[in-house]
């Protein structure tokens, strides 16, 4: 897979903060404001930031226009979107990608800003995987601190322990990591977000997925529909990040009577790998909780596994 990487920050750059979904309020956004501010970034905010229309921040032309102006605007080095939810599927195709192919920036976020990696990571342009200014006061030292890095090009490597799963490889060779929130990734299939996703990744990569708040046989299905549309079909690995809050049909979370899948969010993800006969690397810290790591998605990678620890080493 051919990547473009944008460059990193300088002290003195600028960090655009957007809001392709739901808005947010001042007092919300001024932690993020603040802590670019110690780090040495100056801020711009899109004028439709804490726009309230219902859910989202703005009708969806205006957050496509804004979006827009910052994409094109060379002061800006790095755009980081405010807050997932829902609502950027519905601005993707509004937008023209024609002035950022030729400069790319970093574009950060997590969850519903899945859409925006994977249309961007299969145009051949690196992103950031990370927590957003909504979760900055929840969010783990450790996590605001690898966007700092990763930002700045610093981010070298993560290590993860792996007691959960038995392994047998020592190294897997250098790819990329793809992926992010599966919901959203299930919800592209077909869209021209992920068309060309089977020729961009034809020499490999790491598949990348983390989920909130679903069914155990909803993570099957997704799954399934994955290996079925042929995006599994390249992978070499599976990262799995958080499984957060996960649910049942059980007695415990609110059905009538006591009908289980059968398999956890884990069981279910090692079962997919073992069917596609690649390792599983589970306890990423990454996903919908404060310990949110950021991370490169379409940076090349390169594995290093063992029985006790995982080392994802990124090459830029």
């Amino acid at each position: 897979m051919k990547i473009q990487i944008p460059s990193f920050l300088q002290p003195g750059d600028t960090i655009g903060i957007a809001a392709t979904a739901r808005w947010i309020t001042p007092e919300q956004l001024q932690p993020a404001i603040d802590l670019f501010h110690l780090w040495g970034f100056k801020t711009k905010i899109a004028s439709n930031v804490h726009t309230q229309h219902f859910q989202l921040a703005g009708a969806d032309q205006l957050r496509a226009l804004e979006l827009q102006k910052m994409l094109d605007d060379e002061q800006i080095k790095a755009i980081i979107i405010a807050r997932g939810g829902y609502g950027t599927v519905r601005v993707i195709d509004l937008l023209d990608f024609t002035q950022f192919l030729k400069k790319p920036k970093w574009i950060c976020g997590y969850s519903d800003i899945t859409i925006l990696h994977a249309h961007l990571n299969t145009l051949g342009i690196a992103s950031i995987h990370s927590t957003m200014p909504i979760s900055f006061p929840d969010a783990t030292q450790e996590a605001l601190h690898d966007l700092q890095l990763a930002l700045t090009g610093k981010l070298k490597s993560h290590e993860v322990d792996n007691s959960a799963i038995e392994i047998s490889y020592s190294s897997l060779v250098q790819l990329p990591i793809l992926g992010g929130n599966l919901s959203v990734l299930y919800s592209m299939l077909g869209s021209r977000s992920l068309v060309h996703w089977q020729a961009a990744t034809a020499a490999g990569y790491f598949l990348f997925i983390e989920d909130v708040d679903e069914m155990h046989y909803h993570l099957d299905r997704m799954m399934m529909a994955l290996l079925r549309a042929d995006i599994l079909k390249n992978a070499r690995a599976i990262i799995c990040g958080g499984m957060t809050q996960m649910k049942d049909n059980t007695l415990h979370y609110g059905f009538t009577n006591d009908n289980p899948w059968g398999y956890d969010a884990i069981a279910t993800v090692k079962r997919m790998a073992d069917e596609l006969n690649i390792p599983v690397i589970f306890n990423f810290p990454a996903g919908h909780q404060n310990d949110n790591r950021a991370f490169y998605l379409g940076v090349p990678a390169v594995i290093n596994l063992s029985k006790e620890k995982v080392t994802i080493a990124y090459q830029v």
